[in-house]
């Protein structure tokens, strides 16, 4: 696996390793895997600069949204249940 996905292996199943395969991802994708609603989605990810739109088409950046909710200590994974801070 790519990433450090391999470090949650055990804790990943059918949903989550579909999710990691895509680079570029829709808004209800990131709404339904994340757990957020759709502004807060949209705000956090231009804040985090993982947000592109050309014409209608509108996609994150996963990666880069990722290691900014890290940072940002905000992450509501795994399959959308939030981890506890470390």
């Amino acid at each position: 696996m790519a990433g450090q996905a391999w470090k949650y292996s055990g804790n990943l199943d059918e949903r989550d390793l579909a999710f990691l395969q895509h680079e570029f991802i829709t808004i209800p994708m990131a709404i339904d895997y994340y757990g957020y609603s759709d502004r807060p989605l949209t705000r956090l990810a231009k804040e985090a600069g993982a947000f592109y739109k050309i014409g209608k088409m509108t996609r994150i950046n996963r990666k880069t949204f990722d290691a900014f909710l890290r940072e940002q200590r905000k992450i509501p994974r795994i399959g959308g249940k939030l981890c506890a801070k470390s």
